[in-house]
């Protein structure tokens, strides 16, 4: 295992140009592993036989001897919002880039951690990244007029995040039951009239049933420092196109380390998992409503995989705050956080109540003629 380290830390440490001698790193622009300084640049290994399906239950076992320090790395502990960055040891200060705290402290880091398996290099570039800003912080009706115009971008900076993939088998049985509308008329009276009005009634039957159904690669983001509402919104990634994890394909980049541990990223799937597992079961149900639903399944055969994807990520400022936004380093997916404008919500309500008004009121003039 020795020997593995040292051939680790040699890959990571010495990746000279063999044209100019300065180091090389991967480049979004151009796909390939690239000199910034005289312009060559080689291709990298595309084989993906290492991104296998690890045993949950043999979890701890998978933490073999792989360590920042291993990489030519440090960790960096963001007293802000808990992310732990992986930088290359000549960083010398760091400001974080997923909360923009400069609480920022190197970490004595020497637990083994679960290495990655797999990899998906950047394929949407800065620039690219920058564009799809622009683009998104114009749209949206509820949103200050003036923010597409005064939102100070910050520096946009791509990070490897780290993630857990999950698969399982699973077996379910519910019991449930189901509300059917009928309608009936019913004779009233109203202010001494007599009228006919038709009632709506449910007929209520009990029903039960059982499936089985797999999943396969619930994502989980294994990063403490990425809300999971703007992360999980510029999902999907094509993780069909995960490639083995190159140490090459982050010299240069930013990454994390997981902050989110194997089994605590297993409890967040299964929870995503238990409800597609009770939405099927719901539908199963059917009926016009439902009531008194028990859903109970058993998860067996899970496995997970560990992968660092790619994020685009960055802070911008108005109205002196700041607000997040994330970009997907692989489809170009963005999401964020915007502020909201309180004149165009009740201007909304307004509008709204208005129009509910003059239905109301038509309607009553309707029935007096």
């Amino acid at each position: 295992m020795l020997a593995e380290n040292d051939d680790i830390r040699n890959s990571i440490l010495k990746l000279p140009c063999p044209t100019c001698g300065n180091q090389l790193s991967y480049s979004a622009e151009k796909q390939l592993i690239s000199c910034g300084h005289c312009g060559f640049s080689k291709d990298f290994d595309k084989a993906n036989d290492l991104v296998r399906e690890q045993s949950l239950a043999r979890a701890a076992s998978q933490q073999n001897q792989y360590k920042p320090k291993d990489l030519g790395k440090k960790v960096m502990n963001c007293g802000g919002c808990g992310a732990q960055l992986m930088v290359d040891s000549s960083e010398v200060s760091l400001r974080c880039n997923f909360c923009g705290s400069e609480k920022v402290n190197e970490k004595a880091f020497e637990q083994n951690l679960i290495q990655p398996q797999g990899i998906l290099p950047f394929v949407v570039t800065k620039r690219q990244a920058s564009e799809k800003f622009k683009d998104w912080i114009k749209k949206g009706w509820f949103h200050p007029n003036k923010l597409k115009k005064l939102a100070a971008l910050g520096d946009v900076h791509g990070i490897y995040v780290p993630f857990w993939t999950f698969d399982a088998q699973t077996y379910t049985e519910w019991q449930g039951q189901a509300g059917y509308h009928y309608y009936e008329n019913q004779t009233v009276y109203e202010n001494g009239e007599q009228k006919t009005k038709r009632v709506r009634k449910t007929r209520w039957e009990s029903k039960s049933g059982r499936f089985r159904q797999p999943f396969d690669d619930v994502l989980v983001v294994a990063s403490k420092g990425l809300p999971e509402k703007i992360i999980e919104r510029i999902f999907p990634y094509r993780l069909e196109e995960t490639i083995n994890y190159q140490n090459e394909l982050v010299v240069g980049w930013e990454s994390e380390i997981y902050s989110v541990d194997v089994q605590q990223g297993y409890q967040k799937a299964e929870q995503k998992m238990m409800e597609d597992l009770r939405n099927r079961a719901r539908r199963e149900l059917g009926g016009d409503e439902q009531r008194s639903l028990r859903v109970d399944s058993d998860f067996f055969e899970q496995t997970f995989k560990h992968l660092i994807l790619p994020v685009w990520l960055c802070s911008y400022q108005y109205n002196g705050k700041s607000y997040q936004f994330a970009v997907n380093g692989q489809t170009g997916r963005i999401n964020g956080e915007k502020p909201i404008s309180t004149i165009k919500v009740i201007i909304t309500v307004l509008i709204v109540v208005a129009i509910i008004g003059l239905i109301i009121f038509l309607s009553s003039g309707g029935e007096g003629n």
